[in-house]
């Protein structure tokens, strides 16, 4: 097997799937009832609504991501058992988004990105709700909890193979560096959920152990290192854009500029949403052929969850979510 090849299998380690159905199986894990499944939904759309605002004021492209392309396309609105929204952004958009943030939505949200530290030690950016909590796996060593919309970030990348393969390796390299610096971070937080379940312990642990190969650094100057890396290529133009911090990761989130920053409208819950121009193209690498299908219910993907408050927060309910 190549070094590419390794590295690769080394990121999709631990997959996405895998670790929220360990999870899941801990009787520490909170299960959301309906009323709160409903409550939430209509806190992330409202949050939605306030960033997509921002973004029309200020010229700020962005598109719909994930799960809320596939939700739009196949439901027309949030998919049934989900309960999140997923931006997505050329890295010069997010830079504006930046500028303006504080002053635009920072007293009611929180931005969160590697390159903003804080602890937030993901490659995923988050705009995160203040006064509200929800805690997965991923977030249980956090101050910065609050509930999130999540930003994948659409880097540039080099017309040259040659280069465009560099960067890919050195960014999976590094996201991998990353995710396993901050399991080592999170692991003494982890511990009581790996109880009855000793592969998922076993899974974490292998990862820590990769991370303390690099805990000479902080979990935000790793931080930063990656997201100096997934960001070097500074061509606006160039041909690919690709989402190293997507669950792909960079070869599997590899696209034509073309038909990711431009966007076309999609309904979702009642209002018109951007989606990529090539969304088609988007959801089949991302879910497959039969993406229109509905999964089977062992199938359909939750987030574990550690914790939830909607403290005082007071949010607008629309009909349908």
């Amino acid at each position: 097997m190549g070094r590419f090849n390794i590295l690769k299998s080394l990121s999709a380690a631990d997959g996405f799937k895998e670790r929220k159905e360990g999870f899941s199986r801990s009787p520490l894990v909170h299960h959301l009832t309906e009323e709160e499944l409903v409550t939430l939904k209509a806190l992330v759309f409202e949050s939605f609504e306030d960033f997509d605002a921002v973004c029309r004021k200020h010229r700020i492209f962005y598109t719909v991501s994930g799960g809320t392309i596939l939700g739009s396309i196949r439901h027309k609105g949030f998919i049934p058992w989900d309960d999140d929204i997923d931006i997505q952004m050329p890295r010069k958009d997010f830079n504006k988004l930046k500028k303006v943030f504080n002053e635009e939505l920072g007293d009611k949200y929180t931005l969160c990105a590697p390159e903003l530290g804080r602890g937030h030690g993901m490659a995923v950016c988050q705009m995160k709700r203040r006064g509200t909590i929800l805690r997965s796996y991923n977030e249980v060593s956090k101050k910065d909890a609050g509930i999130p919309l999540d930003i994948f970030i659409l880097e540039n990348t080099y017309n040259s193979p040659v280069l465009r393969k560099l960067h890919g390796t050195a960014c999976l390299m590094m996201g991998l560096l990353m995710s396993a610096r901050k399991t080592c971070y999170d692991l003494p937080y982890l511990e009581p959920y790996f109880e009855g379940n000793e592969s998922l312990k076993q899974s974490f642990e292998k990862k820590a152990a990769l991370g303390k190969l690099v805990s000479f650094l902080t979990l935000d100057q790793m931080s930063r290192l990656t997201y100096r890396v997934y960001s070097m290529c500074r061509d606006d133009r160039s041909r690919y854009v690709t989402i190293p911090s997507g669950r792909k990761h960079f070869f599997g989130e590899l696209y034509l500029r073309r038909e990711m920053c431009r966007a076309r409208k999609s309904e979702f819950e009642g209002r018109w949403i951007p989606i990529p121009y090539g969304y088609v193209t988007y959801l089949h690498a991302l879910y497959g052929d039969s993406y229109m299908e509905l999964p089977p219910e062992e199938d359909r993907e939750q987030h574990p969850v550690m914790e939830i408050s909607f403290g005082d927060v007071r949010v607008r309910t629309k009909e349908g979510l």
